[in-house]
C-alpha cells in the first residue's frame, strides 16, 4: 500500500500504514515596504487604475511625454525610490475611435484608442490587403514624443476575430471590435482617429483617483501635481480611511506664511498622516525656470529615505538638488510660527543646500505625534507584525502557536535594532527599550472566547532636533577638573 500523507492525527490510527506528517517551518515577519509614491495627476494618456511606473522609459510609454500635463511636471528633476501612478481622467473625457466600412458600404470594424483623451486622435490606422490573405493593418502613433513603434498586424481575416482569437489584443495603442464579420473592409491610407478629448478636468475626478489609493499596500506617499482647498479635503477624508499612508498636502498657490498658516488649520486630524509642505519653490521645466509647488520633492524624498529618519535631517538636502531656489525668503520667526502650525517647511541653508527646516506633520494637539518620522516608523513596525500575525488567524489558540508568536516577533524587534531602525535596551538609562508580552493580558476566560493579546511597546529614535553647545569662551575662563 502507498505511504499516505496526513497532517491530521486522526487520520494516523485508522489503518496500518506509513504516514508522513510534513510540519511547515514558523512564519517570520518581514518588514513591509515603506518608500512607495503614488501621484495622482494628469498625463496625455494612460490607465485611471493605479500603475506601477519602474523606469522613466516605462512611464513614458504609459503615460506620453507632454509636459503640458501636470502630471509629467511633477515628475520632473528628482528620483523615486518606489513610485506608482494614477491617471486622473475627467468625467467627460473619451477615447478617439474610428470605424471602416467595407465596399457596400457598410461599417465592418471599428478601432478605439486605448484610453480616453484627445491624444488617440493622432493614431492613425491603415488597411491594405494581406500579404497572403484577409486584411494588413498597420497602427501608427502620429504624436509627438511617440514612443510605441508601429503595430502590424497581417493577414488578418475579419471573419476570425473574436475573443478567442483577437490579434490586437496585445496592442500598446488600440482596441479593435467587429462590426460586420461577413466581408473585409475596404482598403484605406493613413487614417486618424477622431473624437478624442480630455474633457475638462474637475476636483470631483480627483476625488475619484484618490479613491484608487485607498487599498492596503497601495503605497506609503500620496501627493498630487496640481492642489485645490477640496482636493486637500479629499486627501483629509483618504488619510482617516487608512492605517498604511501619509498625505502630502500643499496650497493652490504660492502664498504668505500667514496665509498657508490660516489654510492648515483646516486640516488637522488626529494621527498625523498629513504633511504640508510650504513655500513653492523654482525647478527647470524645458529649459526654463518654473515655479513649482515642494510636495513632489517631498515625497520623493520620503521614498529614498529610511521611516527613522527626520525628513529634516541636513543628509536629506541630496534629494533636492532639482530645487533651484525658494519661492520666498523666509525668517527665523516664520519657521517657528510654521513649524508651531504644523507646516513642514523648506529652507535654502547656505552650507546644506535646500533641506526642509522642521518634519512635523499638521497634527499639532498631540506632542507626542508630531514628528513626520513617528509616523512612519509607527505604521513600518504596526503593519509589518499584522501582516505577519495573518498567518495564525483563526490557528488554535494554543501556548505553542502563542510561544511561535512572540518567538517570530523578539526575532524581528531584534532585526531593528541590529540593523540601526531602533534602539536597543543599551541605549535606555533606565528601563528598556521594548517589551513583547505574549502572556499578561490572556486569561482563560479571554483565551475561551477566541482573543490572543500581545503587549508590544517599542521606544523609537528621536531626532537632534535641538543642538545646544554650552560655551563660555573668553581671557579670563579658568577650567577646573571636578573632585573624583
Amino acid at each position: 500500500m502507498s505511504i499516505y500523507s496526513s497532517t491530521n492525527p486522526t487520520d494516523w490510527g485508522l489503518l496500518d500504514g506509513i504516514y508522513i506528517d510534513e510540519v511547515t517551518p514558523p512564519p517570520s515577519v518581514t518588514g513591509v515596504p515603506t518608500g512607495i509614491a503614488i501621484l495622482v495627476g494628469q498625463f496625455e494618456r494612460g490607465s485611471g487604475s493605479l500603475q506601477s511606473v519602474g523606469s522613466v522609459g516605462q512611464l513614458y510609454e504609459r503615460y506620453g511625454n507632454n509636459l503640458n500635463y501636470s502630471g509629467l511636471i511633477a515628475l520632473q528633476n528628482k528620483q523615486f525610490g518606489l513610485l506608482n501612478v494614477i491617471r486622473v481622467v475627467a468625467s467627460g473625457a473619451a477615447a478617439a475611435s474610428f470605424t471602416f466600412q467595407n465596399a457596400t458600404p457598410a461599417n465592418a470594424i471599428t478601432f478605439t484608442a486605448l484610453w480616453e483623451g484627445a491624444y488617440g486622435n493622432n493614431i492613425q490606422v491603415t488597411i491594405a490587403a494581406g500579404s497572403v490573405s484577409g486584411k494588413k493593418y498597420t497602427v501608427h502613433d502620429a504624436n509627438p514624443g511617440a514612443v510605441w513603434p508601429d503595430e502590424v498586424y497581417d493577414n488578418v481575416a475579419i471573419a476570425s476575430i473574436n475573443a478567442n482569437n483577437n490579434p490586437f489584443v496585445n496592442s500598446n495603442l488600440i482596441t479593435a471590435t467587429v462590426v460586420l464579420a461577413s466581408s473585409e473592409p475596404a482598403n484605406h491610407s493613413a487614417q486618424s482617429l477622431s473624437s478624442g478629448t480630455d474633457g475638462s478636468v474637475a476636483d470631483t475626478d480627483y476625488q475619484n483617483a484618490i479613491a484608487e489609493s485607498q487599498v492596503a499596500g497601495a503605497g506609503n506617499i500620496i501627493f498630487l501635481d496640481s492642489y485645490t482647498t477640496a482636493r486637500n479635503g479629499y486627501l483629509q477624508t483618504s488619510m482617516a480611511a487608512t492605517t498604511d499612508k501619509m498625505a502630502i498636502l500643499s496650497n493652490p498657490s504660492d502664498v504668505s506664511v500667514s496665509s498657508a498658516i490660516t489654510d492648515v488649520a483646516s486640516y488637522r486630524d488626529t494621527v498625523g498622516r498629513m504633511i504640508y509642505s510650504f513655500p513653492y519653490c523654482y525647478t527647470t521645466i524645458n529649459g526654463a525656470s518654473t515655479l513649482v509647488n515642494t510636495a513632489s520633492f517631498y515625497a520623493a524624498a520620503l521614498s529614498q529615505m529610511a521611516p527613522n529618519l527626520d525628513p529634516a535631517f541636513t543628509g536629506n538636502a541630496q534629494y533636492f538638488q532639482g530645487m533651484e531656489a525658494l519661492s520666498q525668503t523666509l525668517e527665523r520667526s516664520d519657521y517657528i510660527n510654521l513649524a508651531a502650525a504644523g507646516i513642514s517647511a523648506f529652507e535654502s541653508d547656505p552650507d546644506v543646500g535646500m533641506k526642509i527646516k522642521s518634519g512635523v506633520v499638521t497634527q499639532i494637539a498631540n506632542s507626542a505625534l508630531i514628528m513626520v518620522f513617528r509616523r512612519r516608523m509607527t505604521d513600518f513596525i504596526l503593519q509589518s507584525l499584522a501582516k505577519y500575525l495573518k498567518n495564525y488567524q483563526n490557528a488554535i489558540n494554543s501556548s505553542l502557536n502563542q510561544g511561535q508568536v512572540g518567538t517570530a516577533m523578539t526575532a524581528f524587534n531584534r532585526s531593528l535594532e541590529q540593523n540601526g531602525l531602533v534602539p536597543s535596551d543599551a541605549e535606555v538609562s533606565s528601563g528598556k527599550a521594548s517589551i513583547i508580552d505574549t502572556k499578561s493580558l490572556n486569561t482563560d476566560d479571554s483565551t475561551g472566547n477566541g482573543y490572543f493579546k500581545i503587549l508590544y511597546k517599542r521606544r523609537i529614535y528621536s531626532s537632534m532636533r535641538f543642538i545646544v553647545l554650552q560655551a563660555e569662551i573668553g581671557e579670563t575662563v579658568v577650567v577646573t577638573e571636578a573632585a573624583a
